[in-house]
């Protein structure tokens, strides 16, 4: 190991610690002590006898003035003597042992002793001297007990590294370790090989002079968010996520895994664990995928190469019909000789077609994505100098593609509709029908002419590996896309792009509750004065609400249980804007009973380092203010609520709709009002159920269907809605009561 020069150079020469700044040195104090009373008892006797003779009270041979003056002398002898004792026998000593002392720090630690200081030499100092010599042997033991235990861990770090570096050259995997600035810390030949490097990527060099930066960019974003958000604890890939990529000159395509490097932020905060860097193991996958673009183009060549003889054989077929002079049964068998040759081409046509999109898509690298995630990633590829904007709206739901094509697919799509209609304000949202998952980008304006949508086809994707196309993305995910108008929305039209659902969609629990929770009749709390005002009179489509649900450590507020989730969701204008919610786990200061985990997932140790109701409030009412709150079993929620007011300072005072009560108003006493059963008779496809987000966003699907029901049934404003549920209160506070 290299040791700079001039550390060297310090570490080989002794020292002597210099006094404390501002502290004179012991030889200067002590001496000038002594010469002040050697000197000043002389000077003062003599300056007494003149003083007694000048004032005559005494004669030139007075005895006491004699006996003073011997006196004076003896004493000045004395100190004077008693000074070179402390000189030579203290002072000095004492100062060759200090630096005796500072050549033992400065000493060897071969031996089994440390330096030794003769204890002879110092005489009155040899019970210090001999406590010199203990701390020596002690500093050398500790010397001795440091360089072995440096020696071990060097000799265990050399056979780690010799290990990694054994495990590292034999991986069939190149392995790369980055930082967040993408510099390479760390590399395998295997590397160099994949990558076709003839020398060193370079320590510190960025991985991007390499490797074209988009889809590692863009799988470290999605990792990101996945960590700040605290999926990574339960998601099926944990902090690993897979990807395309290429080499920047494009000769290299590459299959890749990227996994993130986490640091737990410290004990007792709230944040996120950071990430600070990513390993990523390559691997070329450049024949795979050139094998899979033969497949593709040999496919495309026998599609489309039908095409022609199927049109040349109905041609036939028409000109055979307008031939009058054939003969009725020449006529009928060339007829259906050609007709069988037509279904047969066919035939052939819709197997090979489907095969082809079967092959494609069973090899392009694909993962389940939750729709929000996505999404997010391509409103973050919009980013927010575009002219115009994306909202997130609608149920989430688990689709299974390619997220970086559909990533680049959706941001090209968006900046092409903005372009062709100029509209500024576009919604994305995901919509289950049938085997498909719909994403849709929905706009006010009118719908895209067919034939300017499969112009886009042939568009490359900027950005795209390998120069996919338009129509290559969706026939990797066996899709198309078309525009049309929102049916019931005046004006409002869409691009929808139907995508393959999740094959192993995650849950949020695999228990199930047999039921959400029993129904709740707080009159006091259901039963609401009518708003009485503008807001009240506003038809109910119009209104601003906030739908909510929690999560607690059990059924009872008033013995002891606690609230331990509070999530939320806004609706505006009659879309559920997935992007604008609150999410925020409660610490309650007491455990949480182990028979109530399976019901909403939520731990101990989930909560052991999150903020305390009095904390959370304040933030959850400033998310509502303004806002109708909506709840399933509202009563229940509000209880909570309510009972915490005081502690956190805050007050819920806004009209509260509870869609059990609204649900007993439109569809009778009988039947299932649970959120669940309500959602089955809607129709509402139910994605992560049980959680108190998953639950919000559920609650709002069936909310804005309510709307049009409540329509229907004369309840066009708020206060139609509350004297409706109050009704509902009523029968049941008297069906009680008997």
């Amino acid at each position: 190991m290299t040791v700079p020069v001039e550390s060297a150079q310090a570490e080989s020469a002794p020292s002597v610690p210099a006094p404390a700044q501002g502290a004179a040195a012991p030889r200067r104090i002590v001496p000038l002590a002594f010469r002040a009373v050697g000197f000043g008892l002389p000077l003062l006797s003599i300056a007494a006898a003149v003083a007694l003779r000048n004032a005559g009270s005494a004669g030139a041979d007075d005895p006491f003035v004699t006996y003073a003056v011997v006196m004076t002398a003896a004493v000045t002898g004395g100190v004077w003597g008693l000074w070179w004792a402390v000189d030579r026998h203290l002072l000095r000593a004492s100062e060759t042992l200090s630096r005796e002392a500072g050549l033992i720090a400065h000493g060897s630690a071969d031996g089994r002793m440390g330096a030794r200081v003769p204890l002879a030499r110092y005489g009155d100092l040899a019970p210090m001297a001999r406590a010199i010599n203990d701390l020596s042997d002690k500093l050398a033991a500790a010397r001795r007990d440091t360089a072995r235990a440096v020696a071990e861990s060097t000799a265990k770090a050399e056979e780690q590294k010799t290990r990694l570096a054994a495990v590292l050259r034999d991986l069939h995997e190149g392995v790369l370790v980055c930082n967040l600035k993408h510099q390479i810390l760390l590399y395998n030949q295997t590397a160099l090989d994949i990558l076709h490097l003839a020398g060193d990527l370079g320590l510190g060099r960025s991985l991007l002079h390499f490797v074209v930066a988009e889809p590692v960019t863009h799988t470290l974003e999605r990792l990101t968010l996945r960590v700040r958000e605290g999926r990574h604890v339960n998601h099926e890939h944990g902090t690993t996520a897979q990807f395309v990529g290429a080499t920047t000159d494009g000769r290299i395509l590459l299959a890749g895994r990227m996994s993130a490097i986490l640091q737990e932020a410290p004990e007792g905060s709230d944040e996120p664990p950071a990430i600070t860097g990513y390993v990523i193991t390559l691997s070329d996958a450049t024949s795979d995928l050139a094998a899979l673009g033969q497949r593709d183009a040999l496919l495309r060549e026998a599609t489309d190469g039908f095409c022609a003889p199927i049109a040349n054989l109905r041609a036939v077929l028409e000109t055979l019909e307008d031939t009058p002079e054939l003969g009725p049964e020449e006529r009928a068998a060339f007829q259906a000789a050609l007709m069988e040759s037509s279904n047969t081409l066919s035939e052939r046509l819709a197997h090979v077609t489907a095969e082809y999109r079967t092959v494609v898509t069973g090899s392009w690298p694909m993962s389940d994505i939750h729709s929000n995630n996505l999404i997010n990633l391509i409103r973050h590829r919009v980013g927010a100098d575009a002219q115009y904007g994306v909202t997130l709206t609608g149920l989430p739901q688990w689709v299974h593609g390619d997220s970086y094509s559909l990533v680049i697919l959706f941001g090209y799509l968006i900046e092409y509709v903005h372009a062709l209609t100029a509209v500024t304000a576009y919604d994305l949202s995901v919509e289950p029908e049938g085997q498909w998952v719909y994403l849709d980008i929905s706009w006010q304006g009118p719908a895209v002419p067919s034939g300017i949508v499969d112009s886009w086809l042939d568009h490359p994707l900027p950005d795209a590996l390998g120069g996919l196309t338009v129509g290559d993305v969706l026939q990797h995910h066996k899709s198309t896309m078309w525009s049309e108008p929102v049916k019931g929305q005046e004006g409002r039209s869409r691009l929808r792009v139907p995508l393959p659902p999740a094959l192993k969609p995650p849950s949020a629990h695999t228990a199930a509750r047999s039921s959400s929770r029993p129904e709740f009749f707080d009159f006091n709390l259901l039963h609401q004065p009518l708003a009485t005002s503008e807001l009240g009179r506003t038809p109910l489509d119009q209104l601003h609400y906030v739908v909510f649900d929690t999560e607690t450590t059990g059924l009872s507020p008033s013995t002891g249980d606690e609230i331990i989730q509070i999530a939320a969701v806004r609706i505006v204008g009659g879309r559920i804007l997935t992007g604008e919610t609150f999410n925020a786990l409660v610490n309650p200061k007491r455990s949480i009973p182990p028979e109530s985990i399976p019901f909403h997932g939520i731990t101990d140790a989930m909560v052991a380092d999150k903020p305390t109701i009095d904390k959370v409030m304040p933030q959850f009412r400033a998310f509502v203010s303004g806002a109708v709150m909506i709840a399933h079993n509202a009563a229940f929620d509000l209880k909570f609520l309510k009972m915490k007011e005081r502690a956190a300072g805050v007050r819920f005072d806004s009209p509260v709709l509870d869609t059990m009560l609204l649900s007993r108003m439109l569809l009778g006493e009988g039947g299932d009002h649970t959120l669940d059963g309500i959602a089955e008779r809607l129709g509402i496809e139910v994605v992560d159920r049980h959680t108190a987000l998953g639950d919000s966003l559920v609650t709002a699907a069936v909310f804005l269907r309510m709307v049009e029901m409540l329509k229907e049934r004369g309840a066009n404003t708020l206060d139609d809605a509350i004297r409706g549920a109050n009704m509902i209160v009523e029968l049941a506070a008297r069906e009680r009561a008997f």
